[in-house]
């Protein structure tokens, strides 16, 4: 991810059929599974988290972020929660001082 493709996916405002903004500051929200779903049926996509509806960046939590990933990885990994299993690229990044 580039700050340049950062600006562009939330410069839009509005998500798409392969772009999800979610407000998820201090843990994964039960929406976020449900679009990893809808995008895993289609053509995959960008789920940013810590960003509102609208494209504004709200962050997620510094403190919260490592057992964040640990617990969607985990899930997504889990064939009772996910079959087939997903495997996806899953990065934090800085943008205008916030982590998304």
């Amino acid at each position: 991810m580039t700050t340049e493709r950062m600006k562009e996916l939330l410069s839009a405002k509005d998500e798409k059929i392969t772009v999800e903004f979610k407000s998820c500051t201090n843990e994964i929200s039960e929406s976020v599974y449900e679009t990893v779903s809808s995008f895993s049926n289609r053509y995959g996509g960008w789920i940013i988290m810590g960003v509102k509806d609208g494209g504004s960046p709200v962050g997620v939590n510094r403190n919260a972020a490592r057992d964040m990933k640990i617990n969607f990885i985990t899930q997504l990994n889990n064939i009772n929660k996910m079959s087939p299993t997903l495997y996806l690229s899953n990065e934090e990044f800085e943008y205008e001082g916030k982590l998304v």
